[in-house]
């Protein structure tokens, strides 16, 4: 087709001077005819559902020129047509589909209109072709700027960051430039973000033709030193992805797994978030195993995914990526910090049908487990130390109940005080049925203390949801590979260097400070003795390691979000595995409209 284009182009400049003449143009004719293009092609879209995406917008802009073309006004009116046409050609770099801005049917409708064999139909084509470029250029140019999906729509009840106003914006102001083509270069995003995405993009396009073999599935776990056949098309994967340059180390034996390819493996499983022990087992052989179409795919949801917001490269923020269960602090576009963090459980497989049956019923006993961390976004504005923690009423009946069940002594053991209303109850005098009822009558709060859920510290962030981050003093899930385990909060491995952070240049506090608050050991005596001085100044509660409120000097942004693809701080180009299944909905969706 773009050869038949390009022979049409070529043509189309021998006979450029004279071809209006040749093929005795008359505006009028033609000027009649894209008029009445409205008022017919009415009646198509009722029935063939949308031809033009924006006609109304169209039919409104057009009317204000009392219906005088924009683009191509004769039929030597071709440079802006292949001037767009070279720009729709190039979509399929930032994960676009050229068709989806009617590609071929402006090739095809102009080429017809301008063909030099006798054509009754040459003017519907030429308006035709019009109207497909103003359409695709209001397209192209929205889908650059705000995204082709409202994530708010697709995602009602995941996706709670605020996006882009396009209402704010001039839906029309594409067609009102000077030079339009230099606009749609120009609102292209920049992002460094987005670019180095987009250069990864065309890397794993190169593989799409190449013999990409299954490797076949393990009975057993390959350590270091084993030898086994199964290591040659292991090797040879490694190769493709670029994790072992055969160009400057020599392999012996391709059966044998030795540290040389240790390392190359342990890479390979870290930028695809596997736990990087180099031990080929199940889980490392199904990430060899992904096909190239399915790394082309996850980059180009990603890509989506950037245009619906960008990050600054100015401000200092801290950055939770859901599926990479990690927080990042980033300052002036810098990663200077990072620390694994534990996120919300995924929804159970039965959660759409349970969620129609509680809608019905409106029993407690029906509604589903829902505790997925949302995508959202708040202003970290201060710290809870030593902070006491207030069971929800899920919990208590999925948790504490069970915990109680199994050992009556469950509550005073682990530091719960339990309140009806504002008095305090005896813990022993509590019911199973108490911990199960419709409407539970008390209030269940854990005491601060090293067994508390929350640890000795917690960042809040104002949010609807509730949510905030937090120390734990529960450790082993930080090993998992997947560590969506916890009720929504987010769990932070490392929580001081975040809170040194915030507290940098604040009037009051520092981070000895914080620690000595907490009952961290802190070696400078004069930091010591500078603590118990004020020490009635910072708090008010007269006690140590009470529960104590650190309102931050300066608020820092926090935004949760979800990026299953990224090229890191080295240059590296990063999967993660789709862990609240956001990736497959993305994908249905754009598959299912062709705009993929």
């Amino acid at each position: 087709m773009l050869l038949f284009f390009s022979a049409c182009q070529k043509k189309h400049t021998e006979v450029k001077i004279s071809l209006n003449e040749k093929l005795n143009f008359n505006f009028f004719e033609y000027f009649k005819i894209f008029k009445n293009q409205f008022a017919s092609i009415d009646g198509y879209i009722i029935q063939n559902d949308s031809l033009i995406t924006y006609y109304d917008t169209l039919k409104y802009f057009y009317s204000l020129r009392d219906y005088q073309p924009l683009f191509i006004k004769s039929f030597d009116d071709n440079d802006k047509v292949f001037s767009l046409i070279s720009i729709l050609e190039r979509a399929g770099e930032y994960g676009l589909n050229p068709e989806q801005y009617h590609f071929s049917d402006i090739i095809n409708d102009f080429a017809g209109a301008t063909d030099t064999v006798p054509n009754l139909s040459r003017y519907y084509l030429l308006a035709m072709t019009e109207l497909l470029v103003s359409d695709a250029i209001l397209k192209y140019s929205y889908h650059l700027r705000y995204g082709i999906v409202n994530p708010k729509t697709l995602f009602p009840d995941t996706y709670f960051r605020p996006i882009d106003d396009s209402s704010k914006g001039s839906l029309l102001e594409s067609l009102t430039q000077e030079n339009f083509i230099r606009y749609l270069n120009d609102i292209q995003p920049k992002s460094k973000r987005y670019k180095d995405l987009q250069t990864e993009l065309e890397h794993f396009e190169s593989y799409k033709d190449s013999d990409w073999q299954i490797i076949p599935s393990l009975n057993i776990k390959l350590e270091p030193g084993d030898k086994n056949s199964s290591m040659v098309p292991i090797i040879k994967r490694l190769i493709t992805l670029g994790f072992l340059d055969t160009s400057t180390v020599r392999i012996k034996d391709f059966n044998v797994y030795d540290t040389l390819l240790v390392n190359s493996l342990k890479h390979f499983q870290r930028v695809n978030g596997l736990n990087d022990d180099g031990v080929i087992g199940k889980n490392t052989i199904e990430h060899l195993n992904t096909a190239p179409q399915e790394y082309i795919n996850k980059i180009k949801l990603n890509l989506e995914r950037f245009r619906w917001n960008n990050y600054t490269d100015t401000a200092q923020y801290v950055l939770v990526n859901i599926p990479d269960f990690r927080l990042f602090i980033y300052d002036k576009g810098n990663e200077i910090f990072t620390s694994k963090v534990c996120v919300g459980r995924k929804r159970p497989s039965s959660y759409e049908k349970q969620l129609e049956r509680y809608k019905k019923t409106r029993h407690w006993e029906d509604k589903p487990e829902d505790w997925q961390t949302p995508i959202t976004n708040g202003e970290l504005s201060y710290l809870v130390l030593n902070p006491t923690w207030s069971v929800p009423e899920s919990i208590i009946r999925e948790e504490i109940f069970q915990k109680v069940s199994k050992d009556s002594n469950y509550l005073i053991d682990h530091n719960f005080k339990v309140y009806l209303d504002t008095s305090e109850v005896d813990p022993a005098k509590i019911t199973l049925n108490d911990l199960s009822a419709k409407e539970i009558p008390y209030k269940i709060v854990q005491g601060p203390g090293a067994g508390n859920a929350l640890g000795k510290i917690k960042f809040i962030f104002p949010n609807r949801f509730g949510i905030y981050l937090h120390d734990t003093p529960t450790r082993p899930p930080f090993k998992y590979s997947n560590r969506a385990v916890s009720h929504g909060c987010i769990r932070v491995e490392n929580p001081m260097p975040l809170a040194e952070f915030l507290l940098k240049d604040h009037p009051k506090w520092n981070i000895d400070f914080l620690k000595i608050e907490i009952g961290q050991k802190v070696e400078d005596k004069l930091k010591i003795a500078e603590y118990k001085k004020i020490r009635n100044k910072l708090r008010k509660d007269a006690e140590d390691q009470k529960t104590t409120e650190v309102y931050l000097s300066r608020k820092v942004p926090v935004f949760i979000d979800y990026y299953t693809a990224w090229v890191d701080e080295n240059g590296e180009i990063n999967f993660r595995d789709d862990v609240y299944n956001l990736d497959k909905i993305l994908m249905e969706y754009l598959t299912t409209h062709n705009l993929l």
